[in-house]
């Protein structure tokens, strides 16, 4: 069988490990890498053995040897690079979030289902393996069913924004609440298994002052289970790291709380897992979906209803008033 071609476009923070990734999948041959920094995109060619680099995208999209394209550019080009690689035949991996607003998402599943390509965000905390224990514990019952779910995006982001980058750019800077909360805001719509219907949000921009948008959301949602969770993003913490992606779950017959379980009885167990790359396991993932046919975990709604609950959380922060969620993609 022929290996499938995989090329890259962008070269935002994760890309290294999408070349590693798909560099070590013997189902894959990495091709060429594009951005729009010459240099950029030779170090990135370099570090996977590609073939070329190029700044010129059009290449990618009329090289017939490509047959995915990994979307890791910044976060308001992913919808044009996404659309463009589905429009040329290509299957499309996009770095989260998605996109930034709702249209985009509108744009990007009707690209989708009219040109039936494999279309998956990697939103890769899902393939983290505490989080994958902890999603198969709450399915199992063991905790009942959840009413309060929290999670968390804590992050120093001054590496990021100082000396400018596309993140602190006044043109097109950042979001951190999509930019950064998609991930928790993600693992909670997974774990809950419900889409969100309305979110209230308040926001600050006390502590990253040289940036140009609030770098500071606490955002409260319903869920249309019932549930309600909270997530708190802040990209002025100083501390780099200090709480990706933490999920606690609050069930009617147990809690899941700092990687622990706690039963109704008075039990506490550690949460155990294997730890293992979840780049790696998206990748390995994204081409099984391609060769079997099969969605993949992460389809283009599931991304669009991530987006638009956290786009909900902005517009509720700028009015001080709940939002609805837009979930009919």
């Amino acid at each position: 069988m022929r290996k499938l071609g995989v090329g890259f476009v962008g070269s935002d923070v994760h890309i290294g490990g999408y070349v590693e990734s798909f560099l070590a999948n013997e189902k894959a041959v990495l091709i060429g890498a594009c951005d729009n920094s010459q240099e950029s995109a030779e170090n990135i060619s370099d570090q996977g053995s590609m073939e070329y680099f190029t700044t010129d995208y059009q290449r990618f999209l009329e090289d017939e040897s490509i047959d995915i394209i990994v979307v890791c550019s910044p976060d308001h080009l992913h919808a044009e690079h996404a659309i463009a690689a589905l429009r040329a035949g290509k299957h499309v991996l996009c770095e989260k979030p998605m996109t930034t607003n709702v249209q985009s998402c509108r744009d990007i599943v009707r690209a989708v289902d009219e040109t039936g390509l494999t279309f998956m965000v990697s939103q890769f905390m899902r393939f983290e393996s505490v989080y994958r224990s902890i999603k198969t514990i709450y399915d199992q019952g063991k905790i009942g069913n959840a009413f309060f779910v929290e999670g968390s995006y804590i992050h120093d982001m001054r590496p990021y924004y100082t000396p400018r980058t596309w993140r602190s750019d006044p043109e097109n800077p950042q979001n951190i609440l999509i930019g950064g909360g998609c991930h928790p805001l993600d693992l909670l719509r997974w774990a809950v298994g419900s889409d969100i219907e309305e979110v209230h949000a308040y926001s600050n921009g006390y502590a990253a002052t040289d940036f140009p948008l609030d770098d500071c959301y606490i955002y409260s949602c319903r869920f249309q289970n019932g549930c309600i969770g909270k997530v708190f993003v802040t990209s002025g913490c100083k501390g780099h790291g200090m709480g990706e992606g933490f999920l606690s779950i609050y069930g009617t017959e147990g809690t899941i709380w700092q990687n622990k379980l706690y039963t109704a009885q008075g039990g506490v167990e550690e949460i155990q897992f294997e730890k293992q790359d979840s780049i790696q396991l998206v990748s390995a993932h994204f081409i099984e979906c391609i060769l079997g046919g099969q969605g993949p975990m992460i389809d283009v709604r599931e991304g669009a209803k991530t987006v638009a609950a956290l786009v909900a959380g902005v517009e509720s922060a700028e009015s001080g008033k709940p939002v609805k969620v837009f979930n009919e993609f």
